[in-house]
C-alpha cells in the first residue's frame, strides 16, 4: 500500500510539474486526475479500514510486545533454518548463529520473568540448607574438575575426534553449527566445545572443562527435581548419590557431549512438575499447598511460561547427544500420563502446551532445516546400533540359532540388571563392576519395591515412566547392552529409587524422625568416600578406558610432545622438518581421534601393513605397534644409526617402537 502511495505521488508531482512549464497539457492534466483518485481510494480506504479497528479494538485486547517477539522470535528462526540450508559450507555461520541466539533470547525474554514470579511447589531452602548445597556443588566440582587433564590418563578416539572437529567448526570462517557430522552427531556441541577450549585452552584440559561443568550443573538441577517433587529428605540424597556416583564423575571427565543427558532431563521435567503444579502432584503425606500464579508480566501466566522453558530445554537437548532427544519424547508421556489422570489438564494448559511447542520450535528449527536436505542423518545413527534395524537381530539368530523372542529375553535381562549384575561391555567406562556400588544398588532395589506400593504417587510414577522407557529405548533395543554411554539419562531416575530405598529402610528400623538426615548423611558420606576411592584408587589407575589404543596413542603423543626431535625444532609444529612414518595400520592410524587432536600439525602419514615407506628424507621418525614389530628389522637395515625407544604401559605391556634417524651413522 505505501508502494501504491508513493506512486501517486510521484504521478502528481510530474503533472504538476508539467502543467507549471505549459508542457505535455493535457497529459499533464490526466496525470494529475489519475493520482488525485488514487490517493483519495487510498484515503477512503484507510479510513474505513482504522473505523473497523478501532471497533475491533473495543472488544479485543491488543496483541501483546511479548507476542510480538515471541512470533519474531519464530520467524528469525525459520529463517536462520532456510539459510543455513542453502548455505555453501565454505562460507561463514557466524551471523547466522548469531540470528539464532537472537531469536532464543528474544523467546526467553517473554519467559523468564512469569516464570520467576510462580509460587515455588516446596518450602524454600533456609540459610543453613544453602550454605550445604554450595558445599555440596563444590565437592562435585572438585570430583570432576581435579586433574582432568590425567584423570581418565587415556584420551579416547571418539573424545580426540569431536574435540579435533570443535575446532574445525570454530575456526574462521565459522563452520555451520547447525548440520550433522561425524556419526550423525549434531555439529552444535562441537561448536560449545570449541567455545569452551576458547576459554579454557586447546588442551585435554580445556576439552574436557565444559563436561566438568555441566556435570556438575546435573547435580543442582537433580537436587531441584528431587525436592520439588517428594521433599527435603529425597532431594539431598538423590542429589548426593549423583555427586559421588563414579559413572557420573566418569562421564563428566570426557570431553564427550553424553553429560548433557542428565541436564537436560532433571532440568526440562523440573519446568514441567512446576508447570502442572496447579494438580495435586504432591505426595499425599505431605499436604503441601500449591495454587496457580496470578496472571503474569504482559499476560503471559507464569505456568505457561515455565512451560515454554521446558520446550526450549528440551530443544537443546537434541543439539548434543542422542539420548537428551528422548527427553522431548518423555514430556509428551508425562503429559499424556497427566491428561489421563486429569481430564481437565489440557484444557487448563493448553496455552502452555502450545508455548512449549513453539519454545522447542525455536530452538530446534534451523536442525530440522539440515535434516529436510539430508534425512537420512535423522536416524542413520539409530538405524547402526537398533537391533532391528542394523540387522543385528537376524546376523544373531544365524549366528546362535536362537529365537527372536529368546534374543529379546537376553537384552531385556542384561539392560534392567545393568545396576546389579551385567558389566560394562564397552571401553566408554567398563569399571569391571555393576553401574552403582552394591550399597547404592540395594537401596535402589528397595526404593523400587518401595514406590511400586505407591504407584499412585506422581512422583513415584514419574519416576517409573521416565526409568523403564529409557531402558528399553536406550538398552534393550540397542546392541551390546548395556552400554554406559547411552544409559546416563536413567542416572536421575536410579538416584531417586535410591534415595526412596534409604528412606523406606529407616522408616522400617521405626527410628526417630529427627536422625534420618543424620544416619543419612553418615550412610551417603561412606559411600561418598567409597566411591572416591574406586574411581580414583582402583579404577583410573587401570587406564582401562578408552581401549589399547586410546592408550598407546594417547602415551605416543605425550612421548612426542615432550620429544619433538628431529622432526620438530624445539616442539614448534611451524618448524618442522623431517616426517613421521606410522607403521600402525590395520590396528592404529594417524588419524585416530586421539592422534588427530593430540598431535594435530605434526607431520605424519600411515604405511600399509607388509609395507616400507619411500622417498624417506632425513630427519625421520618411524613408529611402529608390537603387531608389525617383524618389520623393524628392515627399518634398522635400509636406515641404520638410529635411535631406538620403546614405550611400556602401566602394566609392562609394549606399545610401541620409535626409531629416530637423523641420517647420520
Amino acid at each position: 500500500m505505501r508502494l501504491f502511495v508513493v506512486v501517486a505521488l510521484v504521478m502528481l508531482l510530474v503533472g504538476t510539474y508539467l502543467l507549471s512549464e505549459q508542457m505535455l497539457v493535457w497529459d499533464a492534466a490526466l496525470y494529475v486526475f489519475v493520482a488525485l483518485l488514487a490517493l483519495w481510494t487510498v484515503a477512503a480506504r484507510r479510513e474505513v479500514m482504522l473505523l473497523r479497528a478501532r471497533a475491533w479494538l473495543r472488544g479485543a485486547e491488543p496483541p501483546s510486545v511479548d507476542a510480538a517477539l515471541r512470533v519474531s522470535a519464530l520467524a528469525l528462526s525459520a529463517l536462520v533454518a532456510l539459510a543455513a540450508r542453502e548455505r555453501p559450507a565454505t562460507d561463514s555461520f557466524g551471523w547466522l548463529l548469531a540470528l539464532w541466539v537472537l531469536a532464543v533470547l528474544l523467546f526467553v525474554l517473554t519467559l523468564v520473568w512469569p516464570a520467576l514470579r510462580t509460587r515455588a511447589t516446596c518450602s524454600p531452602l533456609s540459610g543453613v540448607e544453602l550454605w550445604c548445597l554450595a558445599a555440596l556443588m563444590v565437592a562435585a566440582l572438585l570430583v570432576r574438575g581435579a586433574a582432568v587433564g590425567r584423570i581418565p590418563a587415556n584420551l579416547g578416539g571418539d573424545e580426540g575426534t569431536q574435540l579435533a572437529a570443535a575446532l574445525e567448526l570454530v575456526e574462521s570462517p565459522l563452520g555451520n553449527p547447525f548440520a550433522t557430522s561425524w556419526y550423525s552427531v549434531p555439529t552444535m556441541s562441537f561448536l560449545a566445545y570449541g567455545a569452551a577450549m576458547r576459554l579454557f585452552g586447546a588442551t585435554v584440559v580445556g576439552g574436557r572443562m565444559l563436561s566438568v561443568l555441566l556435570g556438575t550443573a546435573s547435580i543442582l538441577s537433580t537436587f531441584m527435581l528431587a525436592r520439588t517433587i517428594s521433599g527435603r529428605f529425597t532431594g539431598w540424597a538423590a542429589a548426593a548419590i549423583l555427586a559421588f556416583s563414579p559413572y557420573h564423575i566418569h562421564f563428566s571427565r570426557l570431553a564427550s557431549n553424553q553429560i548433557a543427558d542428565p541436564l537436560v532431563g532433571t532440568l526440562a521435567l523440573w519446568l514441567v512438575w512446576r508447570a502442572m503444579a496447579g494438580e495435586d502432584t504432591t505426595d499425599p503425606r505431605r499436604q503441601v499447598r500449591t495454587r496457580w500464579a496470578s496472571r503474569g508480566w504482559r499476560g503471559v501466566r507464569g505456568s505457561d511460561a515455565l512451560w515454554g522453558l521446558a520446550g526450549m530445554v528440551a530443544g537443546l537437548g537434541w543439539y548434543v547427544y542422542f539420548g537428551a532427544r528422548w527427553v522431548t519424547a518423555l514430556i509428551v508421556l508425562v503429559v499424556a500420563w497427566r491428561a489421563l489422570a486429569d481430564r481437565t489438564l489440557l484444557q487448563r494448559h493448553w496455552r502452555g502446551l502450545l508455548l512449549c511447542g513453539a519454545g522447542w520450535a525455536v530452538v530446534t528449527l534451523p536442525l530440522w532445516g539440515w535434516y529436510s536436505t539430508h534425512p537420512t542423518a535423522l536416524y542413520e545413527r539409530y538405524s547402526a546400533v537398533g537391533v532391528f534395524a542394523s540387522g543385528w537381530m537376524d546376523r544373531e539368530r544365524l549366528l546362535t540359532g536362537r529365537s527372536v523372542a529368546s534374543l529379546m529375553v537376553q537384552q531385556v535381562w542384561r539392560s534392567v540388571t545393568a545396576f546389579h549384575l551385567t558389566r560394562d561391555p564397552t571401553f566408554w567406562y567398563r569399571p569391571n563392576r555393576p553401574f552403582v556400588d552394591f550399597v547404592t544398588g540395594a537401596f535402589v532395589l528397595l526404593g523400587l519395591v518401595s514406590s511400586l506400593r505407591r504407584a499412585r504417587w506422581p512422583s513415584r510414577a514419574l519416576a517409573h515412566l521416565w526409568f523403564w522407557p529409557t531402558v528399553v529405548v536406550a538398552w534393550v533395543l540397542t546392541e551390546n547392552p548395556p552400554s554406559s554411554q547411552r544409559g546416563l539419562l536413567l542416572l536421575p531416575p536410579v538416584a531417586l529409587f535410591s534415595a526412596w530405598g534409604i528412606e523406606a529402610a529407616l522408616e522400617l528400623l521405626s527410628l526417630p524422625r529427627r536422625t534420618h538426615f543424620a544416619i543419612a548423611a553418615l550412610l551417603l558420606g561412606l559411600v561418598a568416600v567409597a566411591n572416591g576411592t574406586f574411581y580414583f584408587a582402583v579404577y583410573s589407575p587401570s587406564e582401562v578406558y578408552g581401549n589399547p589404543s586410546a592408550q598407546a596413542a594417547t602415551r605416543f603423543a605425550a612421548y612426542m610432545q615432550a620429544n619433538p626431535e628431529p622432526i620438530c625444532e624445539a616442539g614448534e609444529r611451524a618448524k618442522c622438518e623431517g616426517q613421521v612414518y606410522f607403521l600402525g595400520p590395520p590396528w592404529l592410524y594417524w588419524r585416530f581421534g586421539s592422534l588427530a587432536f593430540l598431535l594435530r600439525g605434526y607431520p605424519g602419514i600411515d604405511v600399509a601393513q607388509g609395507e616400507l615407506p619411500t622417498g624417506v628424507g632425513a630427519p625421520a621418525r618411524f613408529v611402529v605397534v608390537p603387531e608389525r614389530s617383524e618389520q623393524m628389522t628392515d627399518i634398522r637395515s635400509l636406515w641404520p644409526g638410529g635411535v631406538e625407544t620403546e614405550l611400556y604401559a602401566p602394566d609392562g605391556r609394549l606399545l610401541m617402537w620409535l626409531y629416530d634417524w637423523t641420517g647420520t651413522d
